[in-house]
């Protein structure tokens, strides 16, 4: 099986975003931005799928 594209959203496409609605950040605060969320995200699956939410 081969390795397919995993990760779409990169720091340079969050910098993209938050510009486009008025923040302007450097790329290493975006990429502490991308893990954050990536960790958020994470533990929200977590939960779902145990039934915590």
């Amino acid at each position: 099986m081969a390795k397919e594209k995993t990760n779409d959203l990169t720091p340079e496409r969050v910098m993209q975003i938050l510009k486009k609605k008025g923040t302007e950040v450097d790329l290493e605060e975006a990429q502490a931005i991308l893990e954050f969320v990536k960790k958020i995200a994470h533990i929200a699956v977590n939960q779902y799928l145990r039934g915590k939410l």
